[in-house]
Formats: structure tokens, C-alpha cells, sequence
């Protein structure tokens, strides 16, 4: 009978393992695809702080547009919410100003419009200034989206 070394040795005969400069083309190859897929995920995330801030300037333009129309107002007073750096703005703490009375526009919007946005005597949306994450998204009419 056999010890048991000589036949494990037996069983493994020919087999030398992998040399160092196999096992570096694999770390090397591994970290080359790991370096793609992180590179590529990583403009995905501005990306949806871009959309999102892209849809609060589009609800609080409709608000804005819907408060003008369903009063009837012909003079409006431009202005801004998100003063002073407050992330968030509960439509109940803000009014529109049209036509000299002031609209809550709680009646319009019904969740918090997030950011700073400015808009002009047109009721338009000049200006906008929106950070989710670690980007922040900037408006203008003129220049339009900005996202870094």
C-alpha cells in the first residue's frame, strides 16, 4: 500500500500551476473590465439628477401656468421660491402674485417643489438651481440645463 503524499503527488503529476505572469494578464484583465463598468454606471448618476430636476421646473411651470389661466390673470409678478437656501418648499408657504392678490399654490402643486427656481412677469421660469447627490443642476432661459 501506497502513503497517501505519493498518491496525491501521483494525481497532481504534470500540473505546475499558474506562473506569476498568468496571474498578472488576469489581475490585469480583471481591472481593465472593473475600470469599463465603473466608468460607464458613473454618468448614469447625473443623469437622473438631471431628469428630476428637469421634471420640477416642468411641474412648477405647469403650476404656474394653470394658476394664471384658471384665474384669469392678465398681470403677474415675477418671483422665486427656495429663498435663502431652503432645499425644500411646501406650495402651502408660497404664493403667485397675479393680478395684485396673492395665490397659495397648494391649489396647483401638491407636493414640495425642491430647489431654488425664478420666474418672470410672463409667469415663465427663468432660473433654476437644483442638487441631488453630488450634482447640482442649473437653469437659465437662455443657456437652458447645466448639470455638474
Amino acid at each position: 500500500m501506497k502513503p497517501l503524499p505519493k498518491l496525491i503527488e501521483k494525481a497532481h503529476k504534470g500540473e505546475d500551476g499558474f506562473t506569476l505572469i498568468e496571474v498578472l494578464i488576469v489581475i490585469i484583465i480583471l481591472g481593465t473590465l472593473a475600470t469599463t463598468v465603473v466608468w460607464n454606471v458613473g454618468s448614469f448618476v447625473g443623469a437622473g439628477t438631471e431628469e428630476l430636476a428637469k421634471k420640477q421646473g416642468d411641474l412648477l411651470q405647469s403650476a404656474i401656468i394653470a394658476a394664471i389661466a384658471q384665474e384669469s390673470a392678465v398681470d403677474i409678478t415675477g418671483g422665486n421660491i427656495g429663498v435663502n437656501g431652503a432645499s425644500k418648499t411646501s406650495p402651502a408657504d408660497w404664493e403667485l402674485k397675479l393680478d395684485g392678490m396673492d395665490v397659495t399654490m397648494s391649489k396647483y402643486v401638491k407636493n414640495d417643489i425642491t430647489g431654488y427656481w425664478e420666474w418672470d412677469n410672463s409667469g415663465t421660469i427663468i432660473k433654476g438651481i437644483y442638487t441631488g447627490g453630488n450634482t447640482t443642476c442649473t437653469y437659465n432661459a437662455t443657456d437652458g440645463w447645466d448639470c455638474s
